[in-house]
């Protein structure tokens, strides 16, 4: 059992936020949050990283990525080592040695939308990350704009602000 004294505001509304999957498509994202942990059935390690959308119809909404980086399947392990070196050069920090060097650096990709193994239930899921120009990738200008003010993770561990925008958040 918590204390809960004052943490919480009695007279907020409820929430009414549908958390069905958002429509196929591009979109302007950045990494807020991420961790390195071992999978359920302890037979790997993931990465597992919140994406969220920056702008448009479904700003702030998040996306999971989970990148299986170590697994005994190597056909997994493949595809998660291809996928994140995608996510890398979408971000350009092609060579990170801490998960947070990630966080806050605007990337485009296309997400689509597919049926989860487990449930059935419809889930998004990246499908490609646009690097390069590549791919058809559509014009990201405002990328290298975005991330060129925001603080390196060191900075931001200086300041308190890791894990959290060092700027004002709202939609842009």
């Amino acid at each position: 059992m918590a204390a809960l004294g004052g943490s919480y505001n009695p007279d907020a509304d409820p929430s009414t936020g549908s958390y069905d999957p958002i429509p196929a498509g591009d979109y302007n994202l950045e990494i807020v949050e991420s961790d390195y942990a071992a999978n359920a059935k302890g037979n790997g390690m993931v990465l597992k990283l919140t994406a969220q959308i920056l702008d448009g119809e479904y700003a702030e909404r998040k996306l999971f990525i989970n990148l299986n980086l170590e697994h005994e399947n190597e056909k997994a392990q493949d595809i998660a080592q291809r996928d994140f070196a995608a996510l890398r050069r979408a971000v350009g920090v092609l060579n990170p040695q801490h998960s947070e060097e990630l966080h806050f650096k605007a990337f485009m990709a296309k997400v689509g939308v597919e049926k989860r193994k487990d449930n059935g239930e419809l889930t998004n899921r990246v499908k490609q990350y646009y690097f390069d120009g590549e791919g058809g990738a559509p014009a990201n200008d405002n990328r290298s704009a975005a991330n060129e003010n925001r603080p390196a993770p060191q900075q931001q561990a200086a300041t308190g602000t890791a894990g959290k925008r060092p700027w004002p958040t709202g939609r842009r």
